[in-house]
């Protein structure tokens, strides 16, 4: 139950990181502006297709800058960018020569650093996107995918100290920041502090009550806990919020399964899988 909670949340994190840049030198001052209205015109189409999310015109037209003025230190830019399109088409190997060629103009950009450690975790090599992580966060320490997505890694790992750390500071520089709250919960939970734990998923759900991920936590929890009415109650109003979403008819199902409603388990189990669950995943709460 830990490791689905955590990466949980991680999935979460990655779904929310798309970090293309907007700034000029990314703190990098040795600049060169580049010497043709070309170049800034295939740059500009890159930012038009990537709003598109057409990532094949992107691709293309990024490459194309870069051909044209290989030697403009600018390009790093453009590399992380296309690094973070290719890892946005499954072409994580690419992505990474393009990050890393990327970082070799600019080893102090974050926002490389933190394209690629995203590249990493998505292929589960979880010592590099740590590393690329603890890396950006000492250029700047202040950064809240960063800060979340390495709290989290922590928490991966059971180093609560660390996550507990990260995870304070994320709350005074961005307090309207609910994964706080939840990976409070999740270490709570783990040390079997179970009312702790579903205070913070509350906070939470006060803080952002769309946060989908916190709510399927808080749910898991009360089933798990053995509390059955709130669960019953918090899946009810889950679905109002979003009946599309096919984990909560997943959860009715398990919670009916717990309480020996077979039938009912079995429906809702066919209606998860009818809105995306994968089906493997489902029998794992209701076979």
């Amino acid at each position: 139950m830990w490791n689905r909670i955590i990466w949980l949340f991680i999935l979460f994190l990655l779904g929310r990181h798309l970090c293309f840049p907007t700034e000029k030198n990314d703190g990098n001052s040795n600049v060169s502006v580049p010497v043709t209205s070309k170049y800034l015109e295939l740059a500009d189409s890159a930012d038009y297709f990537i709003a598109l999310e057409n990532w094949n015109r992107a691709e293309e037209v990024i490459i194309k800058a870069l051909r044209l003025e290989p030697a403009n230190f600018t390009n790093s830019l453009l590399l992380a960018n296309l690094g973070l399109v290719q890892t946005q088409k499954g072409e994580y190997s690419k992505a990474l020569e393009s990050l890393s060629s990327g970082l070799s103009l600019a080893p102090s950009s974050t926002v490389l650093l933190n394209n690629r450690a995203h590249t990493y975790l998505l292929i589960d090599s979880l010592k590099s996107a740590k590393n690329d992580l603890d890396k950006s966060l000492a250029i700047d320490s202040i950064q809240e995918w960063t800060l979340q997505t390495r709290a989290f890694l922590y928490l991966n790992e059971k180093e609560f100290s660390n996550a507990v750390t990260l995870f304070e500071k994320i709350r005074r520089e961005f307090p309207n920041n609910s994964s706080v709250y939840s990976g409070l919960a999740a270490i709570a939970e783990s040390n079997g502090e179970i009312e702790k734990a579903e205070e913070n998923y509350k906070e939470a759900l006060a803080i952002n009550p769309e946060d989908e991920e916190a709510r399927e936590a808080y749910i898991f929890l009360l089933i798990d806990s053995d509390h059955f009415t709130e669960a019953r109650s918090a899946i009810k109003d889950a679905l109002i919020q979003n009946p599309e979403n096919p984990m909560y008819y997943l959860l009715r199902g398990y919670l009916h399964k717990l309480n020996y409603r077979y039938d009912e388990a079995q429906a809702d189990k066919k209606i998860a899988i009818s809105k995306g669950i994968e089906p493997a995943y489902a029998s794992q709460f209701i076979p």
